[in-house]
């Protein structure tokens, strides 16, 4: 089975963080796919993670945003907010 994602490791993308826009490189991609008949029936989720490092001891804090609720720009993140309640 190939699974193709929204993003790769090293893309800038822009999502809503404590409700604000927020840019950041994705560090990873998480991909969880369930079996046909579990009770999610097929379908599958798209992780998205930042690593932020943090002082003094430069370990990295993860952050994780679900791959459909980022944007590859500023202005896709802005149309769909403003969007999203007409469709």
């Amino acid at each position: 089975m190939e699974y193709s994602t929204k993003f790769n490791p090293g893309d800038e993308v822009w999502t809503m963080s404590q409700n604000k826009p927020h840019q950041f490189r994705v560090a990873a991609v998480e991909i969880t796919l369930s079996a046909p008949n579990a009770p999610m029936r097929g379908r599958s989720t798209e992780i998205l993670v930042e690593l932020i490092n943090t002082a003094p001891r430069n370990n990295p804090h993860r952050l994780t945003f679900d791959a459909q609720a980022c944007f590859a720009t500023k202005q896709e993140l802005i149309d769909h907010l403003f969007n999203s309640g007409n469709g």
